[in-house]
């Protein structure tokens, strides 16, 4: 599934790029809108909490880091999803098509706020089933940065105004 989401956004990311016809560089890239360093720390979340599994065979624990783990990688999927919408919007020229886009990548990053204000709760409730003091530390930095991400998405959803 992630392969195939990757593709279609690079279709789509290929077929919006400027032309020659365009002026190059008329909406440089902003670095509000910039999502890859949110991306690489889930993914770094998520290597933390499949290296703490790795010793575990079965047990509450082992189910509560596969939790942990997988709330990572469905955060960097999505962060990833939306940096590349970002780049993609940032990318058109033609007036009319940014102001279409604007409004349904408004939409997104609003919809996406409200999903990882939920996970924040849904970790959380995760958090107090872990009994590793390593997984705790590392998922209560998670959460914060689960927030953090949130507060930048409504950021940039308030920039696009």
């Amino acid at each position: 599934m992630r392969r195939q989401i990757i593709l279609l956004v690079a279709v789509v990311f290929l077929m919006l790029r400027p032309t020659g016809s365009q002026v190059a560089g008329s909406h440089p890239f902003p670095k509000l809108h910039a999502l890859g360093p949110q991306v690489k720390l889930f993914n770094n979340y998520s290597k933390d909490f499949e290296a703490m599994e790795q010793p575990l065979h079965r047990g509450e624990e082992l189910e509560v880091l596969e939790f942990f783990d997988q709330a990572a990688k469905t955060a960097e999927d999505r962060l990833y999803a939306l940096d590349a919408e970002l780049r993609m919007y940032d990318s058109v020229s033609c007036k009319p098509d940014r102001n279409n886009l604007r409004i349904i990548l408004k939409g997104q990053l609003e919809y996406y706020s409200w999903v990882f204000d939920s996970e924040v709760s849904r970790f959380t409730g995760g958090l107090t089933f872990t009994k590793m003091p390593a997984a705790a530390q590392t998922g209560l930095r998670m959460k914060d940065d689960l927030r953090a991400a949130k507060d930048k998405l409504d950021a940039i959803a308030a920039s696009l105004d």
